[in-house]
């Protein structure tokens, strides 16, 4: 991911400078991960959700 000045602040477009936050605190996260690393990460988040998400619906039923 690549790092940029905006040309925007936080007073101009606030939903744009959240976004922009977030894109850096990403950034910092994962540039000492590699490719694998964060495909597991991701499949590890993934599949705590689906566990989660499955529950919530045995529950409303």
């Amino acid at each position: 991911m690549e790092t940029y000045k905006n040309s925007y602040n936080k007073n101009e477009d606030i939903m744009l400078w959240e976004l922009h936050e977030i894109r850096n605190e990403l950034h910092k996260e994962l540039v000492e991960k590699s490719v694998k690393e964060i495909n597991i990460d991701a499949l590890i988040k993934f599949k705590k959700w689906q566990i989660k998400f499955t529950s919530n619906q045995s529950k409303k039923q």
